[in-house]
C-alpha cells in the first residue's frame, strides 16, 4: 500500500520527558512509525485526536453526518483555527448590547452559534506516506509521477550525462542525492502538481528548497537540462551507470530457478516485453524483496495486479505470456534475469 493508516502508539517512558528545540536533530520532526520518527508520529496523533474530539461534539450538536477528510487532502478550510481573540472581537461587535442603565447584555445564543459555525469541520483521517530515507532502497511506488506528470530526457540529453558521470561512485552519490529530492517533493503533495513546477530544474530545486550545494548534480548537462518532469528519467539513467544488479541484495527463497517450460515462453517473447515491466522487477525486488516476509509461493501475476504497479502495457504483457500461477515469487530473480539478458 502507497500509504498506512497509524493507529494509537504507545510512548516510549524515554520520550515523554523529551523537548524540541532549536538544537534537536531534525531526525525527530520526520513522522515514523519507529525510532526517532515515534516522537513527531505521536505529537500528530495527538493533535489530530483533539481536532476530532471537538469536531464530533460540534457536529452531534448540530445533527450533521459525520464528515471525514484523509489528511492527504487536508488543506487550511478544513482545520479549525479560531482564537481566543477573535472570540473576544466577534462577541464586543455582535453579541454586546447596552440596556437600561447602563447594563450590559450578552447574546450568548449568537456566540454559540457563532462558535459551532467556527468548529464544524470534519474529522481527520491520518494516512501518511512513510519517508523515503537517503540511503534506502528506491521502491517503484515512490516516483516522482505520483506528483509531477513525468517524460523521458531527448536520447543526445542522456548521452551526455553519462558522459559526464562515467565513474559508478559519482553516479551513485548522485542517485541518493536526488532520491532524496523526490522523496521532499512527494511529501510536499499536490502543492507541486502544476506544469508550471514540473518545469522547475531539478539543481534549482535542490539549491533553493534543499539548500543544497550546486555540486550536488556533478554534471553539467544535468544541472542545465534535467527538469522536474524527468526526474523518474534522470534516476533510470543513474541506476544503469551505477550498474548494481538489484537481485544481488535479495532474500535465497526468491532466487529459485525456473523450471525450462516456464523460462521458453518468457525467453520466445522477451523481445517484446516493455522496459517499465524491468524496471518494476528490478525497484520491487530492492524495496520488497531484501527480507524474506513474503511468501515465496504467491503467484506472480496476483501480484502485479493487486498492487496495482504495472503500466497498462506491461501488465497485459505479463497477462499474455505469464498466466499461469505457476509462474511464483520464488522466481522473480530468474524471470528477471532472463528479460534483462
Amino acid at each position: 500500500m502507497p500509504y498506512a493508516e497509524y493507529e494509537c502508539l504507545q510512548v516510549p517512558e524515554e520520550m515523554r520527558s523529551l523537548r524540541i528545540d532549536k538544537n534537536t536533530a531534525l531526525v525527530m520532526c520526520i513522522p515514523d512509525s519507529k525510532d526517532d520518527g515515534l516522537y513527531a508520529l505521536m505529537i500528530i496523533d495527538w493533535l489530530v485526536g483533539r481536532h476530532n474530539e471537538i469536531v464530533r461534539i460540534v457536529a452531534q450538536s448540530l445533527n450533521y453526518p459525520d464528515r471525514y477528510i484523509s489528511s492527504r487532502l487536508l488543506a487550511q478550510h478544513d482545520l479549525i483555527k479560531y482564537s481566543k481573540n477573535e472570540l473576544m472581537r466577534f462577541l464586543e461587535s455582535r453579541c454586546v448590547t447596552w440596556g437600561e442603565g447602563g447594563k450590559l447584555n450578552y447574546n450568548l445564543k449568537q456566540l454559540e452559534y457563532q462558535l459551532r459555525k467556527e468548529l464544524a469541520r470534519p474529522e481527520i483521517e491520518t494516512e501518511m506516506r512513510g519517508f523515503q530515507w537517503l540511503g534506502d532502497a528506491f521502491s517503484g511506488g515512490n516516483e516522482m509521477k505520483e506528483a509531477i506528470a513525468q517524460r523521458d530526457l531527448m536520447p543526445d540529453t542522456i548521452d551526455r550525462i553519462k558522459m559526464e558521470l562515467s565513474s559508478p561512485a559519482m553516479a551513485s552519490l548522485c542517485l541518493q542525492k536526488v532520491q532524496m529530492s523526490i522523496s521532499f517533493i512527494l511529501k510536499s503533495g499536490s502543492s507541486l502538481g502544476t506544469h508550471q513546477a514540473g518545469e522547475m530544474l531539478l539543481a534549482d530545486y535542490m539549491r533553493n528548497v534543499l539548500c543544497e550545494s550546486s555540486d550536488s548534480l556533478p554534471s553539467t548537462c544535468a544541472r542545465s537540462e534535467v527538469r522536474l518532469t524527468h526526474a523518474d528519467c534522470f534516476v533510470r539513467v543513474l541506476r544503469s551507470l551505477v550498474n548494481k544488479d538489484p537481485m544481488d541484495g535479495v532474500e535465497a527463497k526468491y532466487k529459485a530457478e525456473l523450471p525450462e517450460d516456464l523460462a521458453k515462453p518468457i525467453r520466445d517473447n522477451k523481445a517484446t516485453a516493455p522496459s517499465s515491466l524491468i524496471e518494476m522487477m528490478a525497484s520491487f525486488a530492492e524495496s520488497r524483496l531484501t527480507e524474506s516476509y513474503l511468501g515465496e509461493n504467491y503467484g506472480i501475476f496476483s501480484i502485479v495486479e493487486s498492487l496495482d504497479i504495472l503500466e497498462d502495457e506491461a501488465l497485459e504483457w505479463v497477462k499474455a505470456n505469464m498466466p499461469d500461477e505457476s509462474y511464483l515469487l520464488k522466481h522473480w530473480a530468474a524471470i528477471y534475469r532472463i528479460l534483462k539478458s
